[in-house]
């Protein structure tokens, strides 16, 4: 029996495997083969062999790196790591603030106050139009004969002095992006069906409904078969409440899907005539005991899987066709400033009785109507970073869809549909001193150049609201706005005579920008040693000598009363930022200075 070739698996790049083949071929084949000059025909089988080899194992270790998340490059693989702990996002964000309506109203026969007849409501969907360019769109009704609204006298007859108009001032919120509807012609059923329905840049699906009338819900997976809708209140005027959620049966739903090449919705396998109607949407006050009055499940004892009891996994669509109206930016910069709120593009109103107005002073009020915003909208944030999304991701993994720690709060944060706005940075102080948990949360958001800002009270509210789902009974949450400090540096390095000073210079400017690419955290602290570091890597270098820190106070940057002497360690290594206050290098090119020796 001839002996077993010795092969050996170590060699996994192009040198290395064309060496083992050589080693191989002289080993075993002395006598077969002897020529092996750089030019001969042995030759180039090993280069092939070797070039194969190389991109084989090169694609294997790359195929293996993106089946992690630590060490994916790919970012589509990343947001589908981070869905797989519960950390999803699609779309950018909506950006939220408060516009203000003006119109002029009649006055009415008596000549005080305005005429009720011509008190307009502004309603839901009316598209307004800013300086920059973003569209908006308002998300409740503006009702001009709220007793709230602001009313001044506007006009008055000369000879009479008594008023002939009044303006009208009311408010309502809006939120960037615009309304669009698509049509899906569904086939044959088809278990867990995946059908594209636009870009990858939707924030939010409205409605899905298919040509029998049937309505598709969205879910965050396939097997919530409840979700919770909201019901109109009709005792809102004695307790306050708007509206009711109630819990609702949801065996038409999908989730959603997104990546580069578009957004995708995936359904169940379910088919229609399967449909888990009749599910009841168990109480557990009344199914857990045999009590008189009370209804139970099952005559045996309680079930707790029954509350999610499901072996359908939704119903797929089948046979019909799906129409779906969704929202999207039409920009990928929505934030503006304040005042820029220019007019009304398309606007959606109704008179409270149309037959008791005059056609001609109608249209009249019509012209009148003016829109503005008296503070900035914002919500809007560029798509994470790969960083950004795998911190996120470990976050959201930790904390379980629900909010104990603080780590928990801030991850949640970033949770928030995008559809209701973003926070770039957030931090959560715990006060110990008080007897219940007091929380003071600080937010801050980013404008359209990517710098950090404080975010409106509309954000604010959002995510108060967001957090109040899952946040411990016991947890009470005030929002504050945290101060930004802008700060700069100025470098001083030593280079190597045989390299150009400036080209030096800009390699390391190079370096630094990419450095703080990213915004730093609520109460990060800069390492002075992290920039000697980078520096110090760089060909010419011989030495990073001095690096100086300064505070920014120009125009335009931010207000804050913290001082360099507050922010610097005692031994000069790092600047500490407070837990309530967050570093920023706001324009780079101008704020980071090098000197080279």
């Amino acid at each position: 029996m001839k002996n077993k070739k010795l092969i050996k698996y170590t060699s996994r790049d192009f040198d290395s495997i064309k060496s083992d083949l050589v080693d191989h071929a002289k080993r075993y084949y002395p006598n077969s083969y002897n020529d092996f000059r750089e030019g001969s025909f042995g030759s180039m089988m090993f280069d092939s062999v070797a070039y194969v080899g190389d991109i084989l194992s090169f694609y294997l270790d790359y195929q293996v790196n993106e089946s992690f998340l630590e060490t994916s490059i790919e970012y589509d693989n990343i947001r589908r790591h981070a869905k797989r702990n519960g950390y999803n996002f699609y779309g950018r964000p909506s950006a939220y603030g408060i516009a203000t309506f003006y119109v002029l109203i009649p006055a009415a026969s008596s000549g005080l106050g305005p005429d009720s007849n011509y008190l307009l409501r502004v309603k839901t969907g009316t598209k307004i139009n800013s300086s920059t360019g973003t569209t908006f769109m308002l998300t409740e009704d503006v009702d001009f004969g709220d007793p709230k609204n602001e009313v001044v006298v506007a006009r008055v007859d000369e000879t009479t002095g008594r008023p002939t108009y009044y303006a009208v001032r009311a408010t309502g919120q809006v939120k960037s992006g615009t309304l669009f509807r698509t049509n899906l012609t569904i086939g044959a059923f088809q278990r867990f069906r995946r059908e594209r329905i636009g870009p990858s840049s939707i924030n939010e699906i409205i409605s899905v409904y298919d040509a029998e009338g049937h309505r598709y819900y969205q879910v965050d997976y396939l097997s919530q078969n409840t979700v919770f809708i909201e019901v109109t209140n009709k005792d809102a005027a004695s307790d306050g409440v708007r509206s009711l959620m109630k819990p609702f049966v949801v065996p038409r739903r999908f989730i959603i899907e997104q990546d580069s090449t578009g957004t995708y919705m995936v359904f169940g396998h379910g088919s229609d005539d399967e449909a888990d109607t009749q599910i009841n949407v168990a109480d557990p006050s009344s199914v857990a005991l045999k009590l008189t009055g009370k209804n139970y499940i099952t005559d045996t004892a309680f079930d707790p899987t029954k509350l999610l009891d499901t072996n359908k996994l939704g119903v797929a669509p089948q046979s019909t066709t799906l129409t779906i109206v969704y929202g999207a930016n039409n920009g990928d910069d929505v934030n503006v400033p304040s005042n820029s709120l220019n007019s009304v593009k398309e606007l959606i109103y109704e008179y409270p009785d149309s037959s008791l107005v005059n056609p001609v002073q109608a249209s009249f009020v019509l012209s009148t109507l003016e829109v503005t915003n008296d503070q900035r909208i914002i919500g809007n944030t560029p798509t994470p970073s790969p960083d950004e999304i795998r911190v996120r991701s470990y976050g959201a993994y930790a904390a379980q869809n629900r909010a104990v720690t603080r780590e928990d709060y801030e991850s949640y944060i970033y949770l928030m549909p995008p559809k209701f706005g973003s926070i770039k940075r957030a931090g959560v102080i715990n006060d110990p001193s008080s007897s219940n948990r007091k929380l003071s949360l600080y937010l801050v958001s980013e404008d359209n150049s990517g710098n950090l800002q404080l975010a409106n009270d509309t954000l604010k509210q959002n995510v108060k609201t967001w957090l109040n789902r899952n946040k411990m009974l016991n947890d009470s949450i005030d929002i504050y706005d945290p101060y930004i400090v802008n700060v700069g540096f100025t470098f001083y390095v030593s280079v190597e005579s045989t390299y150009d000073k400036q080209v030096v210079l800009n390699d390391c400017f190079n370096t630094l920008n990419n450095m703080f690419s990213d915004k730093m955290y609520i109460g990060e602290p800069l390492y002075v040693a992290n920039i000697y570091k980078e520096l110090n890597k760089l060909e010419g270098i011989i030495d990073v000598q001095n690096v100086i820190f300064n505070i920014k106070n120009a125009a335009n940057y931010a207000s804050s009363p913290i001082s360099l002497q507050e922010l610097m360690s005692s031994d000069g290594t790092f600047l500490k930022a407070p837990k309530n206050a967050v570093l920023e290098i706001k324009f780079p090119n101008l704020d980071i200075k090098g000197i080279a020796r």
